[in-house]
């Protein structure tokens, strides 16, 4: 196949005038910067993590100081990347950096109180696809069609004609399939799965990784799981499958909260249910609510967005004040508002007429 013939035939993403014009800024800063700090909301999952290391390892190639930070130990299952080693957890006031890029995260109030001041910072770029998030930073870049924040680093890599070497690609596909579910949730879209094709052209072998990521849990995990699941509780017709997870339960099952993650997914994997919901008593007070959607009828993030959080359709997340019940019930209600705006039927304005 000729050169010309691929460039016609390859699709193309059609990206929005004004985040082609974001990125073209960022790409200008990133160019310049000599030093650059890299980090992501609380608690980093598998895009937040994957797109930091895949864009370190990018920039530490151009013979760049790109620095991966986070409060958050990494997650278990995600420390065996390339270049998670290298994440620090503290950073001095007197550290100075030319920019800063933050990754997979909606709203500035998810970073809490991580975020070092603006003269260490430098400029700061975010890199973000929540269609209900709330954009900050000097430059943001926010792209709903965007299936994972790797996308994104895909994009500034094509930009900038940087060589994507296995380092590089094996995080930003773990950082792909994290937030479409392994190219099975309604975000999977012709990019998507165009940049996952280009990086298994550079390296990835789909199968390790997914032995890599394959769940071997310890028995605390397990017994977690199992004192979970007896609090399941189908809400909204049985559309709705809620767990809840409280401090008394981890300590119980001699767990960790890293234990937790992914446990959201069981209360949507019942039958019947469309949306699931995980509730956790948070360790600082109050509960964090996590949402999974099965389909895209419901847009979990919207949701989210309506009791102080944000998300996308397929995933989403809030925190708030209230007492577990309290919350559960604001949850169920607002569940209950979308399903209700799901199945309410379409009404033609245009009136008939009757022969």
């Amino acid at each position: 196949m000729s050169d010309e013939h691929r460039r016609t035939t390859e699709p193309v993403p059609t990206i929005p005038v004004q985040v082609d014009l974001a990125l073209a800024r960022a790409c200008e800063v990133l160019r310049k910067a000599e030093r650059i700090l890299l980090t992501s909301h609380r608690r980093p999952d598998g895009d937040g993590t994957g797109s930091m290391a895949g864009l370190a390892s990018l920039l530490r190639a151009r013979g760049k100081t790109a620095v991966i930070y986070s409060v958050d130990p990494i997650a278990r299952r995600y420390k065996w990347l390339p270049l998670v080693h290298t994440t620090v957890n503290t950073i001095s006031f007197d550290e100075r950096f030319d920019c800063t890029v933050v990754v997979d995260c909606a709203d500035i109030a998810l970073l809490g109180d991580t975020l070092p001041p603006p003269e260490v910072c430098g400029t700061l770029i975010t890199l973000d696809h929540h269609a209900s998030g709330h954009p900050f930073g000097d430059i943001a870049v926010s792209d709903p069609t965007a299936a994972a924040v790797g996308v994104l680093v895909v994009r500034i890599a094509e930009r900038e004609g940087w060589t994507l070497t296995p380092e590089a690609a094996v995080p930003l596909y773990v950082s792909l399939i994290s937030d479409t579910g392994g190219f099975r949730h309604a975000n999977t879209n012709a990019e998507a799965l165009r940049c996952g094709s280009v990086l298994i052209q550079h390296g990835v072998v789909p199968s390790t990784i997914a032995a890599s990521l394959e769940e071997r849990p310890s028995p605390g995990k397990l017994r977690l799981l199992g004192a979970v699941l007896s609090t399941l509780e189908l809400h909204c017709a049985g559309r709705a499958g809620v767990l809840s997870v409280t401090t008394d339960m981890v300590e119980g099952a001699r767990a960790s909260w890293e234990d937790i993650e992914g446990m959201v997914n069981w209360g949507r994997n019942v039958e019947g249910v469309q949306v699931g919901v995980l509730l956790t008593t948070a360790k600082g007070g109050g509960v964090r609510v996590s949402m999974r959607s099965r389909s895209d009828k419901v847009d979990v993030g919207k949701v989210c967005m309506t009791l102080g959080g944000g998300g996308h359709p397929g995933a989403g997340g809030c925190h708030m004040t209230d007492s577990l019940a309290a919350t559960k019930d604001k949850v169920v209600k607002a569940l209950e508002a979308a399903f209700n705006r799901q199945s309410r039927p379409v009404i033609d304005p245009t009136p008939s007429s009757s022969g």
